[in-house]
This record gives C-alpha cells, structure tokens and sequence, in this order.
C-alpha cells in the first residue's frame, strides 16, 4: 500500500503542470545564468594588479602631504612603498616573469605590510582607499591554500569559481525558497478537494506527510542537480577550465578559511537539501492553517522577509535570524554574521538551527493531527486534519 501511495503522489506531481514549470525553470537556471554572467567584462588578474596600482598612486598622493607632519603618517608611507614594490613584482611575474611561486609569495608579503597599516590606524589614507581588514584575510586565505595544494594560478579557474559562487548565491536564499514554497503549495489541498480518491489509501496522516514530502523533494531536488550539472557541463566548455581544487572562501569559526570548489558546493547542497525539506514541512504546517495555495507562497515570503522589515524599522530581530539562515549562501560567505552582528553564525551552526526548526515543524504538523484526531470523524484519514 506504501508503494502504490508512493507511485500515486508521483503520478499526480507530474500530471500538475506547476510541476512542469518548475522543472523547466530549474533545468535551465544555472545554463542562463552563466549565459548572462558572460555577458559582463570579467577582469583579469593582471588586470587587477594593474587597478592596485591605481590605488597606491592616488594612495601616495594623500599621504604625501601628511607625512613630515605626522610621525606615523611617515611610518606609513613607507610601507606603502614597499606595498608598491610588491605590488610591481606581481605584475611582472604573472607576465614575463612566469613565476607563480614568487606571485604568492610577495601576495602573502604585501597582505602582511597591509596589516600593519591597520595597526597604525591607516593615518592619512581616506576611507574610500582603505581596503578593508577582512578582504586582506580573505585574499591570504586563497594565497595560502594555493601555495599549500600547489595549484595553478590561471585567469579561467579564477573565473570559473567565481561562476560557480556567484551562481549558488542567486539560487539560495529567496529563489530556492520561492521554488519550494510553490512546490508545496497543494500538498494537502488537493486530498481536500478529491476525498474520494485517496480514501483507498488506509495510511496513517504521518506515513502520508512523509511521503508527500519525499516525492516533492525528490523531484525539486534531482532537478536541481541536473539543472547545476547542465550549467556547469557549459560553463566549463566555454571557459576551457574545470579545476573543483581551486578555492573558495567560507566563514567558520568566525574567520575565513579557504575550501576547493567541490568542497563548497558539497556544503550549498546539503545545506539546500536542509532547507528544501524544512520548507516542504513548512508547506504541509501552511497547508493544514489555511488550506489555500497562494497563502502558502505569500505567508511563507511573510515569514522570510520579517527580520528585513524589522530591521528596516530599527529593531534588532537577533530572535528572528534563524529565518535567514535559510540563505545558505549568506551563511557560508559570512554576510549574515555581519548583518546580525553575530560572530558564532556560520555553517555549522546554521545547520543545527535548521535541523531544530525542522524537528519544531514536524512536531507541530504532528500534534496538529493528534489534537483534530479526537475531534473529527476516523473515516477521513487525511482531511480530518483541517
């Protein structure tokens, strides 16, 4: 009888043509989006180096009026020779010079003289020439992660990271959640509207949740996967590069630390697989309250942009951010430790409130049941619930 549940729920997913939407739209995300991230001006790292430079010129222009002046403005200027110095070299040795090793390490050096600035307090350097204290560890990070796995510094692996990040930070957060809420939308609706159908179906309400949320998440979640292996199948044709060892950045422990590619997307997919289920439940708890599919979608984006306009109002919803950590994304780049100001919200840590709110959900759908089962008739296993 489960598996006839099953085969039925699978049947009526793919007779919906919602469902049909949704797989089209996330067998094609990823391939449009690098399509469009194409279309933009990537710049090289030579070419980056070059815009630094730029920087400490204009850089050198303010301190220089500053540094008889002020002892530490003096102290600070040399360094900043020595940054432009470095900063030359790298030039030279991502072109004629071909010598990566020397690129790293006078990287690894110049981040070393950056610091040293911010401990003077940048006397003299405007604000909008500081680079800031965490872009410097982010940048050792990456240099000391391809100094230890002695990868090669290419301008494609560069861009095909980026492509990679930039396109799981589109799909997590409100997309992903946007997809699973219309997903769920009729999870129990349409047993309410066709009771004589499933009434030849004796499972308990539970068995039937469960199964109804397995299905959709299969469905929703295969698709993803496929439609992130079609973009990528692309991205690294065009790009002539497919190194998953090249690094990637993510907050942990509050402080960044470099993981390869493959590494990353392991943590957006479990992550995604987490919220996508948690949603799911949360579709079926929306589903038995108002019985309605678009107050599914619309309370569901209620709930995820509250701490927003809390926060718009100038209220601190610190009780709230567990909502956000929906956006995996944000989690793993280190955003929402700095929108909540909280230095303890990374990857880990998000999952764990998330694998908490999920067991809440599921417990609430349960005691739901439990409380309308002594009220209604046991002759309507599903719709007794409502």
């Amino acid at each position: 009888m489960f598996w006839k549940y099953t085969q039925f729920e699978t049947k009526l997913l793919w007779h919906n043509r919602k469902n049909l939407f949704i797989a089209l739209f996330l067998l094609l995300f990823y391939f449009i989006f690098f399509i469009y991230y194409n279309q933009g001006e990537q710049l090289t790292l030579k070419q980056q180096k070059y815009e630094e430079q730029g920087i400490m010129n204009a850089t050198f222009e303010y301190v220089d009026y500053l540094r008889d002046e002020v002892p530490k403005v003096e102290e600070v200027y040399q360094l900043l020779t020595e940054q432009s110095s470095l900063i030359n070299y790298q030039v030279f040795y991502l072109g004629v010079g071909d010598d990566q090793a020397q690129y790293i390490e006078n990287g690894l050096e110049l981040n070393q003289l950056r610091l040293k600035v911010h401990e003077l307090g940048n006397e003299g350097i405007p604000n909008h020439l500081i680079k800031p204290k965490d872009e410097i560890l982010k940048e050792d990070a990456i240099l000391h992660y391809i100094k230890k796995h002695q990868l090669p510094i290419e301008d494609d692996s560069f861009a095909t990271n980026d492509f990679f990040v930039k396109a799981q930070q589109a799909m997590s957060g409100l997309l992903l959640l946007v997809v699973a809420l219309i997903a769920g939308s009729e999870l129990l609706i349409y047993e309410q509207r066709h009771q004589s159908v499933v009434k030849g179906f004796p499972l308990p309400f539970m068995k039937k949740v469960n199964q109804k949320v397995a299905v959709h998440f299969v469905h929703v979640y295969s698709l993803l996967i496929v439609g992130f292996f079609i973009g990528t199948i692309y991205a690294a044709s065009t790009l002539q590069a497919s190194n998953f060892s090249f690094p990637v950045l993510i907050y942990v422990n509050e402080s960044y630390i470099a993981v390869s590619t493959l590494q990353y997307l392991l943590y957006v997919f479990l992550g995604f697989a987490i919220v996508l289920t948690l949603l799911l439940y949360v579709s079926v708890l929306l589903n038995m309250l108002f019985r309605n599919a678009f107050a599914n979608l619309l309370v569901g984006l209620g709930i995820f942009f509250l701490p927003d306009l809390l926060t718009a109002t100038g209220i601190s919803p610190k009780i709230l951010a567990p909502i956000k950590y929906m956006d995996i994304a944000k989690v793993l780049s280190g955003e929402l430790a700095i929108q909540f100001g909280n230095s303890t919200i990374d990857y880990w840590h998000a999952l764990t409130w998330l694998g908490g709110l999920l067991i809440l959900v599921v417990s609430i759908i349960y005691g739901m049941n439990r409380w309308t089962y002594h009220r209604q008739p046991k002759d309507m296993p599903l719709v007794k619930t409502f």
